[in-house]
């Protein structure tokens, strides 16, 4: 579990509205879960990636820097 409520509850809200748009789907709570955190992967590495400037060949460094802070909350 994260350790930072906020980064968490922004992932339960992607999560719940992600499984509302799929019809509600009974017993996939991981699945979205984890749909969830890779959008806030994605988030986090692109906002990086923009912040630096755009530079190329960054996207894989911001990836795993963003997957490292995500794990550390």
């Amino acid at each position: 579990m994260l350790k930072n409520t906020a980064l968490a509850e922004r992932m339960r809200q992607t999560a719940y509205f992600m499984w509302e748009q799929d019809g509600r789907p009974e017993g996939t709570a991981m699945a979205y879960w984890l749909r969830a955190k890779e959008a806030l992967l994605r988030e986090v590495a692109y906002d990086r990636w923009l912040a630096e400037g755009t530079p190329a060949g960054r996207s894989d460094q911001n990836w795993h820097d963003a997957e490292r802070e995500l794990d550390e909350k």
